[in-house]
């Protein structure tokens, strides 16, 4: 496999793991099992460490807003 082949499938990889993780954050609070588990709602905060500064754009996205407005403070 070319390098230019390997980098463009590791970033669709890499993207689709994104929506991966966002959608079932998403989805957890949905329905209902954060809540459900913890007793109360709590956010999600999504993290990547080969990702760096996508934290905030990944948790805005993950969690109502109301759940993380202390994270965004």
């Amino acid at each position: 496999m070319e390098d230019d082949e390997l980098r463009a499938k590791s970033r669709l990889l890499e993207l689709h793991f994104h929506d991966a993780v966002v959608d079932l954050a998403r989805h957890l609070h949905a329905s209902g099992t954060i809540e459900r588990i913890f007793g109360r709602p709590l956010p999600v905060v999504v993290f990547d460490m080969d990702c760096p500064g996508w934290e905030e754009e990944a948790t805005k996205a993950a969690n109502p807003a109301e759940l993380i407005e202390d994270f965004l403070a």
